[in-house]
């Protein structure tokens, strides 16, 4: 039993490695490629437009975008894990999540044909209504 803890520890230790090495800090990486986009653009805007600024700007777009989805990905099995840990059970983080998620399936506020944004349960009901029956 001790060797198993012991070769699991030091699994535990090489896939920190790995991770710190392959991903590093996800947050820090966000934080400097917005730092030197703002920057890019201001020098932009105070010196004009450049192609080969306008080119690193795009990059670091596009680097940020990446580091934007891995975030996403990060937080998505944080979550998970909670989820696995806790929400099989009757816990608090059950009932918050369930109310998150119906919340999102939840239409708050329509626009009719006219434009006008309706906040109210009936109005909207009549809204939908009219156009359900409209297209069947």
């Amino acid at each position: 039993m001790f060797q198993l803890h012991k070769r699991l520890k030091h699994i535990k230790l090489r896939l920190k490695d790995w991770n710190k090495n392959e991903f590093g800090n996800i947050f820090a990486a966000k934080k400097a490629v917005e730092d030197k986009m703002q920057e890019l653009n201001q020098t932009i805007i105070t010196d004009g437009f450049d192609k080969v600024r306008n080119d690193q700007v795009i990059k670091y777009h596009q680097g940020w975008e990446n580091l934007c989805k891995q975030e996403e990905i990060f937080w998505r099995q944080k979550y998970r894990v909670q989820w696995l840990k806790e929400g099989e059970r009757n816990t608090r983080f059950f009932h918050r999540s369930t109310i998150v998620n119906r919340s999102h399936n939840r239409i708050s506020s329509i626009k009719d044909e006219g434009g006008h944004l309706l906040n109210f349960h009936e109005d909207i009901e009549d809204v939908l209504v009219q156009h359900f029956h409209g297209i069947a």
